[in-house]
Parts: C-alpha cells; sequence; structure tokens
C-alpha cells in the first residue's frame, strides 16, 4: 500500500496496548539499557507508568491503521505546567516493585525522566515518533511530519522541534533533508548515564520555513 492508502487518526484509549507495544518495538535498545526485562514485561511496564489521554490540553497523539492494527505513532506536545511524567502514587509504586523489581523500576522511571523535555511556550515538539519495522521506508514517517507541520502552522506555534541523538547519522540526515537544522547540542549527564548517548540535538524549523514550503507545494 502506498503511504497516502493509510490515514491518520487521532489516538484513542483502546490503542494503548498497541502503541506501548511499537513503541518498544522501535525503541528497543534504550528500553533494554534500563532494565533487565524481556520485551513482553518491558511492554506491561510502560502500560502502567506512560498514561496518554486523548483529550489532554497539552498534547496531542496520532496513529496509523492497516486493518484496525497500529502500525504508526506521532506524540505531539507543547508546554504544559507540569511534567509530562505520571504520578505514580505508593500504591501503583509498590505494584510496579512487585511486578518487575526494585532496581528495574527505579531505572525505567528515572530513564523516562531523562527523556522528557519541556518544550518552550511557543514551540510544538515531537515527543516520538515510531513506525513498525515492517512498514517503515513507505513514506508513512513523512506523512507524519507533514501532519506535525502542519499543524504547528494552524495552532500558531513559533517551530516544530525534536531532539536526535549525536550517534544516530541516519536520522540527523533525514532530518536535515527535511530543512530542520540543529538549534543547540547538549550534553547531557543522564542520558549519557542510561543509554551511553552523550550528545543529544535539538532540531528545529520554524514557521515561516514551513509556511515557505507550503506555498511553493501549492503553486506546483
Amino acid at each position: 500500500m502506498s503511504p497516502q492508502s493509510y490515514d491518520i487518526v487521532a489516538y484513542q484509549e483502546q490503542d494503548h496496548e498497541a502503541v506501548c507495544k511499537l513503541l518498544v518495538e522501535s525503541f528497543k535498545a534504550k528500553f533494554q539499557a534500563l532494565v533487565t526485562l524481556e520485551d513482553q514485561d518491558i511492554q506491561r511496564l510502560l502500560m502502567q507508568v506512560w498514561v496518554q489521554h486523548p483529550d489532554s490540553i497539552s498534547g496531542k497523539q496520532l496513529v496509523v491503521k492497516e486493518n484496525e492494527d497500529v502500525i504508526g505513532v506521532l506524540s505531539l506536545k507543547w508546554k504544559t505546567p507540569s511534567s509530562s511524567l505520571p504520578k505514580t502514587n505508593l500504591t501503583s509504586l509498590a505494584s510496579l516493585i512487585k511486578q518487575f523489581g526494585c532496581f528495574n523500576v527505579f531505572k525505567f522511571l528515572t530513564g523516562m525522566y531523562a527523556l522528557d523535555y519541556k518544550p518552550a511556550i511557543d514551540e510544538c515538539y515531537i515527543d516520538h515518533l515510531a513506525i513498525r519495522s515492517s512498514h517503515r521506508n513507505q513514506g508513512i514517517g513523512r506523512r507524519f511530519l507533514a501532519f506535525a507541520q502542519q499543524f504547528t502552522v494552524e495552532s500558531g506555534f513559533h517551530a516544530l522541534t525534536l531532539h536526535v541523538a549525536h550517534q544516530n547519522r541516519q536520522a540527523i540526515r533525514l532530518y536535515h533533508n527535511l530543512a530542520f537544522e540543529i538549534e543547540q547540542s547538549q550534553y547531557n549527564y543522564w542520558r549519557h548515564f542510561w543509554f551511553k548517548e552523550p550528545v543529544w540535538h535539538l532540531s528545529w524549523k520554524e514557521r515561516n520555513c514551513i509556511r515557505g514550503e507550503n506555498s511553493i507545494e501549492k503553486n506546483i
């Protein structure tokens, strides 16, 4: 199927399990750097720790489906007064420790915190973008990025941003080809400690650049 054959639709609560499974598959190396668990247990832990509400006022998550099966996910977020990480009460924390072990839970939560980013007031941030391995290189990721860019313009944000690890040269080339510019490069101790990736680039694409591209496309 061509990428145009897939519909980008709003995330619903019933997609939670499928999205978590896709995230574990797509970012397997990062999760395995944090915990000594099998993939199914990592998925179970992620499902309990990370919750995305469809009606969130500080973020938006989209999925692409094939025969009702989630094959891609895009998560956008913008400035919110509180952290995007869930508030875990003592009862749920005790349950997590009982299921997955104290050290695994501690590393997982601190690792997720290390990856958390708080956008500026006028910034739309790509929190994650994942495509099932069997459907990559088919243009679905570019469709997601096109949606994110359109959403950035229509919502009045100044820029669309994302983080990419310095070691991920393929992704850096992809975003460069899509006119994303590296706004800043920073050393992050905790990301280095947990994921062995010391330097991360904040890539930036301003709204005026997106508008210019849209104007060119309309005139072609």
